[in-house]
């Protein structure tokens, strides 16, 4: 889960709230929600000061959501066969 996502849960904060709170626009703050962009160092910092986050839970949170959305697989034809282990009958 995103970490702006989690800590709206956790507030009960909108996000126009939590982009005023951040110091950016909502348009900047829904593309990082979102995965559009990355959230930047000094957002990062500014979460970790308003909301306490730790900066590794924002950072790792970010990459392995990321890494989630660009690696799914697409369940078509392209997708890899099993590999043979060598030891199939």
């Amino acid at each position: 889960m995103n970490i702006l996502i989690k800590i709206e849960k956790e507030t009960g904060l909108r996000p126009k709230d939590m982009a005023n709170k951040l110091g950016i626009t909502k348009s900047y703050y829904s593309m990082m929600k979102n995965n559009v962009r990355p959230i930047s160092k000094e957002v990062a910092i500014k979460i970790h000061e308003v909301f306490k986050v730790p900066l590794e839970e924002i950072f790792f949170t970010c990459e392995v959501n990321a890494e989630l959305t660009t690696n799914q697989p697409s369940g078509g034809e392209n997708e890899p066969e099993a590999k043979s282990t060598g030891t199939e009958g």
